[in-house]
C-alpha cells in the first residue's frame, strides 16, 4: 500500500496548483515590502494576476551569479529575504562566499518527505554524515529527522574513526551522506573487521551515483534513495519508490515548489518532456527565491508514478548550464 508523510503528496494535481499559486501571492505581498530585489524583480508585475505558469514566466530568472552580485551589493541575502536577520533561527554561510537564512519554521527545509521515501521513520537512529559547520548541509536533514521523530547522530563530514565508535556505541539504522563519504565508511569499517550492518538505509546528498556505485551500495545491505537540494531553496527533489525492493521511478518534486524548464541561460519555458534549466519558486516567505536558475538540466518525466505521490517528477540532474 502507498505510503505518504502527509496528505499534500497524494492530493489532486488541480488541487495543487491552485494552493501553490494562492499561496505564492499571498508570500509575495507579504515580502516585497521588505525586499527590495523582490520588488525590482517584479517591476511592472501584477502580483494579482499571478494564478498560473504562464503568468509567473513574465517574470525574469534570478540566476545564481545575480544572486551573487546581489549579495555583494546588499549584504547578507541581496535584499531578498524577507524577514529580519534576529527573527531568524540560523544564519548560514556557503563556500563562495553565499549566505541563506533560515527560519524558525518546522522542517524549514523541506527534508521529511525526502528521509520518508527514502524508509525512515518515527524512532530510528539517524547517522547524519553531513557539514554542520557554516552551510546549511548538515542542519538541512537534521531538520527534516527531527521532524520525523528520529533521534540524530550529528556525526558531520570528518573524523571517520570517530564515527565509526559512535555508530557501535549508537547503532544507527538511517545514514545521510555524500556517496564518497559512505564509501570512505564502509571501507574503514571493513579494515577494521567492524560490523556496521545495522545501517540499512541511506540518503545520499550531492552528485547524482553512477549505477555501478548504486548496486555496490545495495550489496552491502544499504536501501539507497538520492535527494537533489540546494543551500539557497532546500529539498527541490527525491526519489521515491512504490514498494520495498522496487526501483526508483525519478525524483519526486517536493511540496511548496514550483518548477519550471526553461532554455538554457534563457527565461521561457520548454515543452513537456524537452531538456533544460530547472527554475526554481519557492513558497518561503523567509527567503521567498522568485524563478531562481538553478544552473542545473533536467526534463520533467510525464505519466504518474506507481509510489501514488502525484507531483511532478523530475529525471534527475542531467548535466550544468
Amino acid at each position: 500500500m502507498p505510503d505518504f508523510f502527509d496528505r499534500y503528496e497524494n492530493r489532486p494535481v488541480k488541487s495543487r496548483e491552485l494552493s501553490l499559486f494562492k499561496e505564492l501571492k499571498g508570500i509575495i505581498s507579504v515580502a516585497r515590502s521588505r525586499a527590495p530585489s523582490l520588488r525590482r524583480q517584479l517591476n511592472g508585475i501584477d502580483i494579482r494576476e499571478i494564478k498560473k505558469r504562464s503568468d509567473l514566466a513574465r517574470i525574469p530568472v534570478l540566476r545564481r551569479a545575480d544572486l551573487r552580485d546581489l549579495q555583494v551589493e546588499q549584504p547578507p541575502f541581496g535584499g531578498l529575504s524577507g524577514s529580519r536577520l534576529s527573527s531568524l533561527k540560523r544564519l548560514h554561510v556557503s563556500p563562495g562566499p553565499w549566505f541563506q537564512p533560515e527560519g524558525q519554521a518546522r522542517d524549514y527545509w523541506g527534508a521529511a518527505r525526502a528521509l520518508f521515501a527514502a524508509g525512515a521513520r518515527k524512532g530510528d537512529v539517524i547517522l547524519n554524515c553531513l557539514s554542520y559547520h557554516l552551510c546549511p548541509e548538515g542542519h538541512m536533514m537534521d531538520s527534516g529527522a527531527q521532524s520525523l521523530g528520529c533521534a540524530i547522530v550529528p556525526a558531520g563530514d570528518h573524523l571517520i574513526p570517530e564515527t565509526l565508535e559512535a555508530i557501535k556505541q549508537l547503532q544507527p539504522n538511517v545514514i545521510c551522506a555524500r556517496a564518497d563519504y559512505v564509501d570512505r565508511l564502509f571501507a574503514a569499517a571493513l579494515a577494521k573487521s567492524q560490523d556496521i550492518s545495522y545501517l540499512r538505509r541511506a540518503l545520499i546528498v550531492g552528485e547524482m551515483m553512477a549505477a555501478n556505485q548504486r548496486r555496490a551500495f545495495e550489496q552491502k545491505g544499504l536501501s539507497v534513495r538520492h535527494v537533489y537540494s540546494l543551500p539557497e531553496v532546500g529539498v527541490i527533489a527525491y526519489e521515491t519508490q512504490a514498494d520495498e525492493g522496487e526501483q526508483s521511478e525519478g525524483f519526486m518534486l517536493n511540496e511548496g515548489i514550483i518548477l519550471e524548464i526553461v532554455r538554457p541561460g534563457g527565461h521561457e519555458p520548454l515543452a513537456l518532456g524537452e531538456t533544460g534549466e530547472m527554475v526554481i519558486t519557492r513558497l518561503n516567505v523567509d527567503y521567498p527565491l522568485l524563478r531562481f536558475g538553478t544552473g542545473d538540466l533536467s526534463r520533467i518525466v510525464t505519466g504518474s508514478s506507481a509510489c501514488g505521490r502525484t507531483n511532478l517528477r523530475i529525471a534527475g540532474i542531467l548535466g550544468k548550464v
